[in-house]
């Protein structure tokens, strides 16, 4: 017989709390709706350049425009200019269509924008 101290029964598993899972499940739908906004945020007028063609957006969910190919079916205007810091549509030619796009900040100064169009040919 050999001596020596008994050895301990095995621990049991580690239960997660309610309130752990649910703090986990809510740091995936927090990354998720960041990155989806991020994603989302490429294609719309704040990164509209001369050049690009653009649709005018239904969705409440975006700024109201996306940059799409100007090859695309829904193209529907082309971007001739950019004015950054200005909501002052007289910077486009007159009778040219022009979007302004501005965004809020809590900490900073609002931004705005010019952007001037033309009606694309199809």
């Amino acid at each position: 017989m050999q001596g020596g101290a008994p050895v301990p029964p095995p621990q049991p598993a580690k239960r997660r709390s309610v309130k752990g899972i649910l703090r986990g499940i809510g740091a995936v739908v927090a990354v998720i709706v960041v990155a989806v906004a991020w994603f989302s945020s490429q294609d719309n007028a704040s990164s509209a350049e001369a050049g690009d063609c653009v649709h005018k957006s239904s969705s409440s969910l975006d700024d109201g425009l996306e940059v799409v190919d100007c090859s695309d079916t829904k193209a529907q205007y082309k971007v001739t200019a950019v004015h950054n810091g200005t909501s002052d549509t007289s910077v486009c030619p007159a009778g040219e269509p022009s979007y302004v796009k501005t965004t809020h900040r809590r900490r900073r100064a609002d931004t705005a924008m010019v952007l001037c169009l033309t009606t694309v040919k199809k």
